[in-house]
C-alpha cells in the first residue's frame, strides 16, 4: 500500500484549492491536510500552511502537471526553512515565546476569557 506524501504547501486557502482542482482534472486525487484549522486560525497562528498530500506512486505525475503549469518545483538540495510555531501578533510577545504552542493558545485563551469576564463584571458594575 503506498503512502500520502506531501507535494505542496501553501498559506492561503485558494491557491491549494487551485492546485487541488488542477491536479483532480487530471486523475489524481489529491487531499488538503490542516485546511480547517488554518481556516479557524488564519492570520494569527501559523499551523504551517494547507499541505497537498497525493498517494506516493504519482509523484511525478503530478510534478510534471505542476511543472508545465507554472508551479515552481523545489530543487534536490534545497532546504526547507523550518517554520515558526506562532505567527503575526501572537508571535511579537517576548514571554509566550519560550512555551510550546499547546501552552501558547491555552495561555492565550485564558487571557482572553479573562479579560472578557473583567469587560462584562466592569459593565455590570456602572
Amino acid at each position: 500500500m503506498d503512502k500520502m506524501v506531501e507535494i505542496a504547501r501553501f498559506q492561503n486557502q485558494a491557491e491549494a484549492f487551485m492546485l487541488r482542482s488542477l491536479l483532480e482534472s487530471e486523475g489524481i486525487e489529491c487531499y488538503l491536510k490542516d485546511e480547517i484549522i488554518n481556516q479557524m486560525y488564519g492570520g494569527f497562528v501559523d499551523f504551517g500552511g494547507i499541505k497537498v498530500q497525493i498517494m506516493e506512486d504519482q509523484v511525478p505525475h503530478a510534478m510534471d502537471i505542476m511543472q508545465a503549469n507554472g508551479y515552481e518545483l523545489p530543487k534536490e538540495d534545497e532546504a526547507i526553512a523550518p517554520l515558526a510555531p506562532m505567527s503575526g501578533f501572537v508571535g511579537k510577545i517576548p514571554f509566550l515565546r519560550k512555551f510550546a504552542l499547546e501552552k501558547q493558545l491555552l495561555i492565550i485563551l485564558i487571557v482572553t476569557a479573562l479579560l472578557l469576564a473583567l469587560l462584562v463584571y466592569a459593565g455590570s458594575i456602572f
